[in-house]
């Protein structure tokens, strides 16, 4: 297995993309990753990049949030820029077809939640007024509240309320080999490409491993 076969699998990019609240961030690093390494990366990894992408697309109907639907179109897009005919011919129809069954389910949702019930990026909305305590009491009351509750960007404002922001602590570097990419990624002379699109939750945890609050936040 080559080195950078090894540092994508770290990436452990197809679990992220089954947590719904890590999908975004999944589908923008594949996205990444398309425009601005893969046409250089080795064949076996060439193929993994497809697979993942593949199975980006097919999760879609599973999601709920406008940012997992922007993302997953960035990734689409990213495809048709990377991907030679046949693949993206194939991409773009598995997402034709998750985009259907994505607007089949969300109906049915809200047909089964009723009128009562607040769309998911509302609630994302509403928690972005809460403190932690309350953001994490949030996710335990149901399902819908524990997807909006683990939202990317209310972690992101949660670890800047505590730790404020840095260039060291809103980044994290993965290895990776290439030449140049665009604005959201930066190679070095050392091959390490800087990654901007992270898991805010997990960062949070990581910067605050003792205390009361680290036990409450790995629920």
């Amino acid at each position: 297995m080559s080195n950078r076969t090894e540092r994508y699998q770290k990436l452990c990019l197809e679990e992220s993309l089954s947590r719904i609240y890590q999908y975004p961030i999944a589908c923008k690093e594949l996205s990444f990753i398309l425009r601005g390494a893969y046409a250089n990366l080795p064949k076996p990894l060439q193929s993994l990049v497809f697979q993942h992408t593949l199975t980006a697309i097919r999760l879609l109907p599973e999601m709920q949030t406008s940012s997992a639907v922007a993302a997953a179109h960035f990734l689409l897009q990213s495809a048709e820029a990377a991907f030679p005919k046949q693949k993206k011919s194939l991409v773009v129809t598995e997402f034709k077809q998750a985009k259907v069954a994505h607007k089949r389910r969300s109906k049915a949702h809200r047909e089964e939640k009723g009128p009562s019930q607040l769309p998911q990026d509302v609630l994302v909305h509403i928690f972005c007024f809460l403190d932690l305590q309350s953001l994490i009491s949030a996710g335990l009351v149901c399902r819908s509240w524990t997807l909006a509750a683990n939202d990317n960007h209310l972690w992101e404002l949660q670890y800047t309320i505590f730790f404020g922001r840095s260039n060291n602590s809103s980044r994290t570097k993965t290895q990776w080999s290439g030449k140049s990419v665009n604005k959201d990624y930066t190679f070095w002379e050392e091959n390490v490409i800087t990654r901007t699109d992270i898991d805010w939750k997990e960062t949070f945890k990581r910067a605050y491993k003792v205390g009361d609050i680290a036990g409450i936040v790995t629920r």
